[in-house]
């Protein structure tokens, strides 16, 4: 089952960001069933050119390659999804307008303004065009646009409303930051406004994502109606595990003393 179609049964999903500019990191983490993975181009060092070389990381596997771009620019859009990835992330959608520039900008004329030149996405050439351009944006093609700030969320409705818009996600920092509140996971004013993102997604059709720190925040997600969880980053996921290994084994060693 493709990606758009569990998000269309409304079924839970998870990836974790990539943001480490090496292939291996992709390759290791095809090897765990993810749902996608999320190659960042807002918040690392991750270009066009890296993002072609580490995507073959993900051949022979199931998982949906996403991006999250750095802005919302339909140059940078058309660039990656000429690279062959499935989902889009933009940061700091904040109106119904800017919305549509999203979707314009990731679907084929006469609907959009996505230029058609695919290169690496039809394998260059192996796969048939028409077929590609008939079928991409209805079976494949997954649309996401950030919360991120007060704006946004005042405005939620009406950019939910947009035709095309798969997932609404939120950056707990980001929004954190703009509500006035960083960092302050459990301030009332939070949770509201994680409230508001669950409650406008079931209003309008569409799925509520958020970035956690790991599985036990993740879970407290789920609780809350969240379906696309974002299970940290390729990073402190890594930081994590060592740290964990080391920790397991100082705690030995001073039970011995």
């Amino acid at each position: 089952m493709s990606l758009k179609a569990k998000l269309r049964e409304k079924k839970p999903n998870f990836g974790t960001w990539i943001t480490i500019a090496h292939p291996e990191v992709v390759e290791i983490a095809s090897t765990v069933p993810f749902d996608w993975l999320m190659f960042d181009m807002e918040h690392s060092p991750l270009d066009i050119q890296t993002l072609e070389i580490m995507l073959p990381g993900l051949n022979g596997s199931e998982i949906t390659p996403m991006v999250r771009v750095p802005w919302n620019d339909f140059v940078t859009i058309k660039r990656v999804l000429d690279l062959g990835f499935d989902g889009i992330l933009v940061p700091w959608v904040n109106s119904k307008e800017e919305a549509k520039k999203v979707v314009e900008a990731c679907q084929y004329p006469p609907v959009g303004i996505r230029g058609t030149g695919p290169r690496r996405c039809i394998r260059y050439g192996a796969r048939d065009i028409l077929e590609y351009y008939n079928k991409f944006e209805k079976e494949r093609l997954v649309i996401a646009i950030q919360v991120e700030t007060q704006k946004a969320l005042d405005n939620l409705t009406e950019i939910l409303s947009v035709e095309g818009i798969d997932v609404a996600f939120i950056g707990p920092n980001d929004l954190s930051a703009s509500l006035g509140i960083f960092r302050q996971f459990n301030h009332p004013k939070f949770a509201e406004a994680l409230k508001k993102v669950v409650k406008s997604c079931e209003e309008t059709g569409k799925v509520a994502g958020i970035m956690t720190s790991g599985s036990e925040d993740a879970k407290k997600r789920l609780e809350e109606g969240f379906k696309f969880i974002a299970l940290a980053h390729d990073f402190s996921n890594m930081r994590r595990a060592f740290l964990n290994e080391l920790n397991s084994v100082k705690n030995f060693l001073e039970k011995g003393k």
